[in-house]
């Protein structure tokens, strides 16, 4: 009986509540009228991947964000997909004469990975028909931190934030925030004493047991 307490109570010392998400990639299709979804929404340690499913002849597609407004692609921030020719059923570019196409691509694929990628992403879908740029789509991605990371610092991301507020912290989000560590220490100190008190009841029983089998047996 002992032994069965002493297992239930390692097992509760060194059972861990569930940590982040398992990460996931939000497949983002585009299509020759829209793309879908045309708002995606993801949380950090995500991904979003882009596939081109516009099968219009000589028609690409390019997904492309301007993080410093420049009119460039090219910044550390920006985002450019590259030339997006049409998905074909093995996924990869092939010419008339059954080739694949050098440099090609058909799909795009964005990590969102660090802290300082929360926030929502304006971007463009660039349309070219014959290398002649014909329309341009705007959409967003929404990237939202995952509240079950530990240590996670969130902030606010992008134009419409201001900086005169950042400096204000709520108590109440605060102690919200730092409530569960709490929880984590009590939780582990209260699991090593009772782990500490179950070795002590197997390898040392109380004297009283011992004197009471003792008497018996003179009997």
């Amino acid at each position: 009986m002992s032994l069965i307490v002493c297992f239930f109570l390692i097992f509760a010392l060194f059972s861990t509540p569930a940590g982040s998400h398992d990460a996931s990639a939000l497949t983002v299709n585009i299509k020759q009228s829209n793309i879908e979804p045309n708002n995606a929404n993801i949380l950090l340690g995500d991904s979003v991947y882009w596939i081109n499913l516009d099968s219009r002849e000589n028609v690409t597609h390019r997904i492309v964000h301007d993080s410093d407004g420049d009119g460039l692609y090219n910044g550390s921030n920006d985002w450019d997909s590259g030339i997006l020719l049409s998905w074909t059923p093995n996924g990869t570019c092939i010419d008339e004469n059954g080739n694949k196409t050098l440099g090609c691509a058909v799909t795009f694929e964005l990590y969102f990975n660090e802290t300082s990628d929360i926030g929502t992403y304006e971007y463009v879908n660039l349309v070219y028909l014959n290398e002649t740029l014909i329309e341009n789509r705007t959409f967003t991605v929404t990237v939202k931190a995952d509240i079950h990371l530990e240590a996670i610092n969130t902030y606010c991301f992008g134009d419409d934030c201001d900086d005169k507020n950042e400096p204000v912290i709520s108590i109440e989000t605060s102690n919200e925030t730092e409530r569960p560590y709490w929880l984590l220490y009590v939780s582990g100190f209260s699991g090593s004493l009772a782990l500490l008190l179950a070795i002590k009841l197997i390898f040392f029983p109380p004297k009283a047991s011992l004197i009471e089998t003792s008497y018996q047996d003179d009997e």
